[in-house]
């Protein structure tokens, strides 16, 4: 199914102008797992959850993480906390985002909003090479953050003025969870064509977002067109947009399956990050290097 360019602006309005997060109740998000830090800072105006566990291993990178829509990096904790807790620093965003209000996409607040995205990951990286100086840094991110990482890699999306130089000097590597397919007029092939860094790919069978994905091999697109090496894609059946419920929507009811599955992919993004053979897979998942 070929997208409109009309279609993709429809739904890239739902990717980048998402309604303002709201502060969760406390019992709307899962515990943080025992023994594992975290700290909420406001930086130059932009919120960040720095996870810096105590005692960082020799493996361990600094992790730029942007999140996908109507979200806020409090609702990526068992992501964020699982890379924190193998020693990774983790400086996870809440990007400065305007409320939608379900109007039609004004496509020049998008294009604000898109160079916000990028201004703001550029700030937690600043703030991470005073934290963790030396540390390789890796962009990450979900849905349209996923975007966002992939661009500080090198990804060229067919906006002009994009907020500062790309790829971000001192990128080495992106880890890219369930990131939009081809939009006409925004992202497509040539864009990812311009990776110049490691990419991993993670989507499931179940990850269809209408229109912008509207089968899930829609996902795939930026593996399949990057021409970097080694990239990764990790396939896991029956895992949706939202692992199911394990990241970007914690407060709804989870579904324990794709939470067994998450924890795999958790898995190979961190032998991923860390420049390592992949691990072995569960049977419901396909792990293809290249």
């Amino acid at each position: 199914m070929r997208l409109s360019r009309r279609a993709a602006l429809f739904g890239l309005a739902g990717l980048a102008l998402p309604a303002r997060a709201r502060p969760l109740p406390p019992a709307g998000l899962p515990p943080l797992p025992p023994d594992i830090a975290v700290e909420t800072l406001d930086v130059e105006g932009v919120a960040l959850r720095l996870w810096r566990p105590p005692a960082p291993g020799a493996a361990a990178r600094a992790i730029l993480f942007s999140h996908g829509a109507n979200a806020e990096a409090r609702k990526y904790d068992e992501l964020t906390a699982a890379w924190a807790a193998e020693g990774h620093v983790v400086a996870a965003v809440t990007h400065r985002e305007p409320a939608q209000g379900g109007a039609a996409m004004d496509p020049a607040a998008a294009k604000a909003g898109w160079r916000r995205r990028l201004a703001d990951m550029r700030v937690a990286a600043r703030h991470l090479s005073t934290v963790a100086p030396g540390r390789e840094l890796i962009a990450a991110g979900h849905s349209y953050g996923a975007l966002v990482a992939q661009a500080l890699g090198g990804a060229c999306v067919l906006w002009e003025g994009d907020g500062g130089p790309l790829p971000m000097p001192g990128v080495a590597r992106v880890v890219a969870f369930s990131p939009p397919g081809p939009l006409p007029g925004f992202i497509d092939a040539a864009g990812w064509a311009r990776l110049a860094v490691p990419l991993f790919v993670q989507t499931g069978t179940a990850d269809v977002v209408p229109p912008v994905a509207p089968s899930w091999e829609a996902h795939v697109a930026s593996f399949e067109a990057a021409r970097v090496s080694p990239r990764w894609l990790w396939v896991g059946k029956g895992v949706d947009h939202y692992f199911g419920n394990m990241i970007g929507r914690p407060e709804r009811a989870r579904d324990e399956a794709q939470a067994a599955l998450f924890r795999a992919a958790v898995t190979a993004s961190l032998a991923f990050l860390e420049g390592r053979a992949p691990p072995e897979q569960p049977g419901d998942v396909t792990l293809t290097v290249r």
